[in-house]
């Protein structure tokens, strides 16, 4: 078994944030007197890394904690709107039989992800991190590699964003990028990661 580890990103990996996204964030930029996007642009947007979509929303960072709790909070409010990928049950099922460790790597809350997975699918994961902040994943990383007792060769990080893939690379753990979340295929690609994911069966496939 190649990669007896497999840590999951949650939003635009497993569950489909980004519609919900999109409806959210008029109300985020009124409440915290930020530029609104023009949705014409949506797809150029999903070009850039999290810092250059900062600056394009001119988002000062200090605002960013108060952002990001509002967001988890308006998202308990609003669960039922979010749902997991079509295919998503089934991969983490087959994946947890065929041997493979599970964990989830997440700036969600654990709260709100508990609540989209339900208990089933939530037992089937062997390390739980929520609530990360968004440039702090590569300790998280760190920490459950650590609880795991895995080596990170062993390991992968699967997600759909540029900073995952960043995260990743910056502490040599290979990583699989998502080609169906908030970021373009074609700029997670040129990150070059480890593996790259057009549909969620072929996760299944290349893991072993």
């Amino acid at each position: 078994m190649k990669y007896k580890l497999v840590i999951f990103d949650f939003d635009g990996t497993l569950a489909d944030i980004f519609p919900w996204f999109l409806k959210t964030l008029d109300r985020v930029a009124e409440k915290f007197d930020l530029i609104k996007i023009n949705k014409n642009k949506t797809e150029e947007l999903r070009k850039l890394d999290a810092a250059s979509f900062l600056k394009h929303l001119k988002i000062p960072l200090y605002k960013l904690p108060s952002i990001a709790t509002y967001m988890r909070k308006l998202m308990t409010e609003q669960i039922e709107d979010v749902k997991l990928f079509e295919g998503a049950a089934k991969l983490l099922k087959e994946l947890k039989a065929r041997g493979h460790k599970i964990a989830i790597v997440s700036t969600n809350s654990q709260e709100n992800i508990a609540k989209v997975m339900g208990y089933e699918l939530l037992k089937l994961n062997d390390f739980f991190v929520g609530g990360v902040s968004l440039f702090g994943k590569e300790a998280k990383l760190k920490k459950v590699l650590k609880l795991a007792g895995i080596a990170k060769e062993e390991a992968i990080y699967i997600g759909d964003e540029l900073r995952d893939v960043h995260a990743s690379q910056k502490i040599d753990l290979p990583v699989g990028a998502v080609a169906w979340g908030y970021n373009a295929s074609e700029a997670l690609k040129a990150l070059s990661p480890t593996l790259m994911f057009y549909k969620l069966d072929d996760i299944l496939e290349k893991m072993s």
